[in-house]
């Protein structure tokens, strides 16, 4: 998809379907078959890493295409489909070193959006502070648990620091971020929509019984980590293309939409912001 340009309606709509599909199989097999899973995923590894080092020749974007793949397969969702598999008297054993682990992926995991390209656009720039607010609205959110922030009750892996509130305000930073031609490929349209999606989804098929934000942290990963294998290793449409091709929108026009939305959600974010200060303030008099 071509951001100036326009993209192709059919690989669109054929690129959506096997997004949503291969999405709901791992979400599916993450609640009740999470061994499956975790073969699929070191078996995937595997694969990845053989086919990179049979590659002749490496730049700079293959290898950070690489990294990308490993940090999110076998290190993001590999190790909580690993830890979930443990017997329960191994899960309590490594819990601490299980839980400071997964709180530095997700911060790392954020605080790298800052640095994303702007592609020359304003709000390109604006995402980066957001970004930044973000972070620290997060880090606010987890001291109140001081920082014990997962679970794998019943076998299901859960992250208690991120607010319904907090996960919206991401999501409307997401989708502008998404918007900026780094991210040029059409499978990232339904990041958002599938992640809030498949949040609900493991909320109800683990029966409701954690609160419904406990299950973003498990669903962004499923989210995130599928879509990055299939814009590696793509389904290819078994039909020729033709159109019809859409016109976009030029970046000027994206900022005049998207950057209002920008500002909304600072100014949530920043409200969030001062009321735990306000809160942490009174609890420590």
């Amino acid at each position: 998809m071509n951001h100036k340009l326009g993209f192709d309606l059919s690989l669109f709509l054929w690129n959506q379907v096997i997004t949503i599909t291969i999405v709901t199989l791992v979400s599916f097999l993450a609640v009740f078959r999470q061994k499956l899973l975790g073969f699929m995923i070191f078996t995937l590894s595997v694969f990845v890493g053989i086919h990179f080092l049979s590659q002749s020749n490496h730049d700079l974007v293959s290898i950070m295409g690489f990294a990308k793949m490993i940090l999110l397969l076998p290190f993001g969702l590999g190790v909580v489909i690993g830890y979930v598999c443990l017997p329960e008297s191994k899960q309590q054993k490594f819990l601490p070193s299980f839980n400071r682990y997964i709180n530095f992926a997700v911060l790392a995991n954020i605080f790298v959006m800052i640095f994303s390209p702007d592609g020359g656009t304003y709000r390109g720039i604006l995402s980066r502070f957001l970004c930044f607010f973000l972070i620290i609205w997060l880090l606010q959110e987890m001291a109140k648990v001081r920082f014990q922030t997962t679970e794998t009750k019943l076998n299901i892996f859960t992250f208690n620091s991120s607010p319904l509130a907090w996960i919206y305000c991401h999501a409307g930073y997401r989708i502008v971020l998404l918007s900026l031609p780094t991210f040029s490929s059409s499978y990232y349209l339904l990041l958002e929509p599938m992640s809030i999606l498949v949040m609900v989804g493991l909320y109800h098929l683990n029966k409701k019984r954690n609160p419904l934000s406990y299950y973003f942290g498990l669903a962004d990963t499923i989210v995130v980590t599928t879509l990055t294998v299939l814009m590696r290793f793509p389904f290819l449409p078994p039909f020729h293309l033709n159109g019809p091709y859409l016109t976009n929108f030029s970046e000027q026009q994206w900022d005049m939409i998207l950057i209002p939305i920008q500002l909304i959600v600072t100014g949530f974010v920043l409200r969030a912001i001062y009321i735990n200060f306000l809160l942490s303030k009174r609890m420590n008099k």
